[in-house]
């Protein structure tokens, strides 16, 4: 029979989760950071029009922080199983795919649902503007500050400084979870190759002991 290792599977599979951890875990820094600023300055700040809260949809910010969260949990928690020796799961071969099965398919549908609805509210501006639409048409705009004295110029917080590093935020938060939603189809991938090369090599161990080719393992 022929011989496959699946040391380089498992790996690969640790590697792609590990991307998703820190993915995810940047997903909801920019994320939970665009909104913490608009929480606090869209009723304040002239820049976020606070005379026309209506025309700003959060939706889909809060779609990326929630898709973030569950998928950091879900294969945070699978990635670190997989190093428990206790739980033994590179011995338990099945065991080990549906819980990475069972990690990701949440996973992928989140995020999946999470990009084609922010996609959607994106792209009712601007009848309504997200946090992202609004601050990357509007940084590149004069500032009012920019033309008072230092003595009275504008405080802060009440400018479109911020506003050029919230779109760029906002931006990455939604492409990034684009790259996470490959990364878990990847890794659903991954998983199934991992598991029929276990099954493989195990079926193969126990060819080779029954044939004698290796000695029986004494526990």
């Amino acid at each position: 029979m022929m011989k496959i290792n699946p040391a380089p599977f498992h790996l690969a599979q640790a590697i792609i989760t590990g991307l998703v951890v820190v993915l995810s875990v940047a997903i909801l820094g920019t994320s939970a950071h665009t909104l913490d600023v608009f929480n606090k300055q869209h009723m304040s700040n002239p820049w976020w029009a606070p005379m026309w809260p209506q025309h700003f949809d959060t939706q889909g910010t809060k779609a990326l922080i929630a898709s973030s969260v569950v998928t950091l949990v879900l294969c945070g928690a699978f990635l670190i199983a997989s190093f428990i020796p206790q739980l033994a799961l590179r011995q338990k071969h099945t065991l080990r795919a549906l819980l990475s099965l069972a990690t990701l398919l949440p996973s992928l549908l989140l995020t999946l649902v999470t990009l084609i609805w922010a996609h959607l509210l994106n792209n009712n501006a601007p009848e309504s503007d997200t946090i992202q639409t609004w601050t990357c048409k509007m940084q590149y705009n004069q500032p009012v500050a920019q033309d008072l004295p230092r003595a009275i110029a504008m405080p802060s917080g009440m400018g479109n400084s911020d506003f050029k590093g919230l779109c760029q935020q906002s931006r990455f938060a939604l492409y990034a979870t684009l790259i996470v939603f490959l990364l878990v189809g990847a890794s659903m991938g991954v998983t199934m190759v991992t598991w029929m090369a276990d099954k493989w090599s195990a079926r193969r161990e126990r060819k080779e002991i029954e044939m004698g080719i290796v000695p029986v393992p004494i526990s």
